[in-house]
């Protein structure tokens, strides 16, 4: 069996390094949780284990509910790296900026209807923003990077995900942003319930109103 062999370092994170690689004719993607040297050596590979085992769980759940994240290929435990399938896409963030209206309400639509379905398997991403959606060639959604997720059922950690999309939102395409939330609370209210996403909702706006006051007395 072959090594793989690497391509490109994709992003370094302060708690992981992630790569494209290639393998045995195959494209991958490695997230490999990179050693700590102020920790304890048996503290730290604990840690880097037990997150490790927790993202790729996620992954798995995902995938059964038929939320779209890259397929998990192997899990190395001995080096805390995750080995998945490499999506041949761009960031949302970078996509935004080419899409025509009609298909950014229709993009929009379909992610809502996708955490809608994340958040009824009590699933939060943790750090939902337009940097960790990817569209395919075939403009088809991947959710990446499940390092901060959870499981809850919380009202105000399903509020943070919609709160951090929107942010995203607002800090990189202020243009589109009320256009695209409109159509991403239509497909995720259609998921979800009307009634669920208006609770959800009243918990994104007080997140917001706290970090408004937050920002005025600091």
């Amino acid at each position: 069996m072959e090594e793989p062999e690497q391509i490109k370092v994709i992003r370094i994170g302060a708690e992981a390094v992630v790569s494209r690689l290639r393998w045995n004719g195959f494209d991958l993607v490695s997230k490999h949780r990179v050693p700590k040297p102020y920790r304890i050596p048996e503290l730290d590979r604990w840690i880097r284990d037990k997150r490790t085992l927790h993202e790729a769980k996620i992954i798995v759940e995902l995938k059964k509910a038929g939320v779209p994240a890259p397929a998990i290929m192997l899990l190395d435990r001995s080096s805390s790296t995750i080995y998945m399938q490499y999506i041949n896409g761009i960031e949302l963030k970078r996509a935004l900026d080419e899409l025509d209206p009609i298909k950014i309400e229709k993009i929009a639509r379909r992610l809502g209807e996708i955490i809608g379905k994340m958040h009824l398997k009590k699933i939060v991403h943790g750090d939902l923003t337009t940097s960790n959606i990817i569209l395919d060639k075939s403009e088809k959604i991947y959710l990446i990077d499940f390092g901060l997720s959870s499981v809850t059922d919380d009202v105000e950690e399903l509020a943070v995900d919609i709160h951090l999309l929107d942010r995203s939102l607002e800090s990189a395409h202020h243009k589109i942003r009320e256009r695209f939330m409109k159509h991403f609370l239509i497909g995720y209210s259609k998921t979800v319930g009307k009634n669920r996403t208006l609770e959800i909702l009243r918990k994104v706006k007080e997140i917001r109103m706290r970090g408004r006051y937050v920002e005025r007395s600091g």
